[in-house]
């Protein structure tokens, strides 16, 4: 079973209100036809085709041996319009289109400014769900598949928590293993400079992971030397070498810190691997002979069985591997949490075979990991269409990404006002984290990335910063109206009046802001911030079209009062949007 079909099936997630209506009023027409039908309710590519569409007389075809298209005639000849439908016509080959009253529509705006930052939020259930992303590692450096993880798990966290679930941010951070003692190898060698105390923590770790690169270009020539540091550490032995790698990973957790609070992540439980190696050891010999064996001194997986791919669990010296942490982990996870429902790992796609065995060997453990535990991949974030190495030094760092990003904003930012410094620190640091997030976010999971700062730091065009310059300005007309008139939300419930005439530009942007909560749903359903990103770019081409063909402020009577409802609407669903994909707004730029 698809992790996205259980979130389909969370008690009290409800789909939004017209495609229920929608729902309904095709099974009171179709029910005569004594068939159990699944069809789809979607928008039509083209918008003069109407609000939604369905399939259901093609399904019926495919059952009954008819035409299509008559199916379809016969199946509107008992819809019941009532006061939701304006219209609804039969297509070639068999679709059925619905044109929903404007009413419908406009008492949707009116939930948007009453609710305000609740709209588009799902009932509360009981479902309790871990999503475990990021997943650095201490003693190197934060790269770009780090921030990848990042920033993809804090939206999948925010967008699930929208569908009404309670959700568990985890983080699983490798503070043990061979690169730490490669790691602590070549800070010896190298040698801490006297002042390396007042060193700031980016600096610190900068000159870590040169010690990293240099251990790793140096480990053929010293690889006893940096075994026994790594045994040393398994074992809990106090030398010298255990003692810099605790300082070590005191000093990598401080940075990680600073770069998970610039990027807006609080982690609600955090486990290390040194915290599951000696359960992953007991697992691993309480299960030979039964899901593992022995292979030329060491303990394997033996995948081919399952149609899998084979990982050794043990070394030979005894020290368990990442596998058989993973195992551990996920027992250690529903023994923190035994009322989870859900575990979710999100990593790069070169892991998927990996985690395929992870999970087999889980539900081979134990019945309670099926249907469970679930691992999403995600696709490179590349530069110049390459992939590099961390152990040799060339892979791209996540805090040089964010600092490039950051300086590129503020050149954007200067060119379109002269701020103050720490305005425009502020200002910067916002537009910085949009480009960068939406950049991210805007492509589906599976999908490479090749980054460049210069086009997601972009206010035209399919960015975070074109969507943010948007919520701007939509939020400028509320203070310019404020400047004339102090305009109260509440009023604008009640005043927006159900008979307006609207134009194009209006009506076009009532029915985009009246999709949110479905394409809310849809994002967090299927696990797919991308589908958010292109409904807020699609929203705010058509608030700037509105923007640009309707006058608010100059506006009288009820016309001004619709057009400041859609303008207030605007940016009310732009910023909770915005803050499904974890990216905040400023007020001016």
């Amino acid at each position: 079973m698809e992790i996205q079909d259980i979130l389909k099936e969370i008690k009290n997630t409800a789909k939004p209100s017209e495609e229920i209506l929608l729902v309904k009023v095709i099974a009171e027409a179709t029910k005569d036809y004594g068939c159990k039908l699944s069809f789809l309710i979607e928008k039509p590519k083209k918008e003069f085709y109407g609000d939604y569409s369905t399939n259901v007389a093609m399904v019926l075809a495919g059952i009954l041996k008819r035409n299509p298209l008559e199916i379809a005639q016969e199946i509107i000849k008992k819809i019941d319009k009532s006061d939701f439908l304006e219209s609804v016509s039969a297509i070639t080959p068999g679709f059925i289109n619905f044109k929903i009253k404007k009413e419908f529509f406009l008492k949707e705006l009116q939930k948007i400014l009453a609710e305000k930052e609740n709209y588009g939020k799902f009932e509360k259930n009981s479902q309790k769900i871990m999503v475990e992303f990021g997943q650095p590692n201490t003693h190197k450096a934060f790269h770009v598949g780090h921030l990848k993880s990042a920033i993809s798990g804090l939206s999948v966290c925010k967008l699930i928590e929208n569908l009404g679930c309670e959700v568990i941010k985890t983080n699983y951070y490798g503070d043990i293993g061979m690169h730490t003692a490669k790691s602590t190898w070549g800070v010896m060698k190298k040698g801490l400079p006297e002042d390396f105390d007042t060193w700031d923590k980016y600096k610190r770790m900068k000159y870590i992971d040169e010690a990293y690169v240099f251990a790793s270009e140096n480990f053929d020539e010293n690889e006893e030397a940096i075994r026994e540091i790594n045994r040393d550490i398994y074992n809990k032995n106090e030398t010298e070498a255990t003692q810099l790698h605790k300082k070590i990973k005191v000093w990598s957790l401080e940075h990680l810190d600073s770069i998970f609070a610039d990027l807006g992540i609080v982690y609600d439980k955090q486990y290390p691997e040194s915290q599951v190696y000696e359960a992953a050891t007991k697992i691993v010999k309480k299960n030979i002979g039964n899901i593992f064996e022995e292979s030329q001194g060491a303990i394997i997986y033996n995948g081919g069985k399952d149609g899998l791919v084979t990982w050794v669990m043990q070394t030979k010296e005894g020290i368990p591997t990442y596998s058989a942490k993973d195992i551990a982990l996920g027992f250690q996870k529903f023994k923190d949490y035994p009322n989870l429902d859900l575990n979710i790992t999100l990593t790069s796609v070169e892991q998927k075979d990996y985690f395929r065995a992870i999970i087999k060997i889980l539900e081979k453990l134990d019945d309670k990991f099926k249907n469970r535990y679930f691992h999403i991949p995600f696709g490179w974030m590349l530069r110049e269409g390459k992939k590099t190495s961390s152990r040799m030094g060339g892979s791209i760092k996540g805090v040089d990404i964010l600092e490039e990003a950051i300086r590129e904003a503020k050149t954007k930012i200067a060119e379109l006002k002269d701020y103050n410094k720490e305005k425009r620190e502020e200002i910067s640091r916002v537009v910085a984290s949009a480009g960068l997030k939406f950049l991210i976010l805007s492509h589906e999971f599976h999908k490479n990335i090749n980054y460049d700062p210069k086009k997601f730091i972009d206010f035209e065009g399919y960015s975070g910063p074109y969507i943010l310059y948007a919520y701007v300005r939509a939020k400028s007309i509320l203070q310019k109206s404020s400047e004339v008139q102090p305009p109260k939300v509440d009023d604008l419930v009640v005043k927006v009046p159900s008979n307006s005439e609207l134009n194009v530009y209006e009506e076009s942007l009532l029915k985009w802001l009246a999709c949110y909560s479905q394409k809310a749903y849809q994002s967090g359903t299927e696990i797919a911030p991308h589908t958010m990103c292109n409904y807020l770019y699609e929203l705010a081409q058509r608030f700037n079209s509105f923007y640009a063909n309707c006058p608010v402020i100059k506006a009288s009577g009820n016309e001004k009062q619709v057009r400041l409802a859609l303008s207030i609407g605007t940016a009310q669903i732009l910023k909770n949007g915005l803050g499904l994909l974890g990216i905040g707004t400023v007020e001016e730029m």
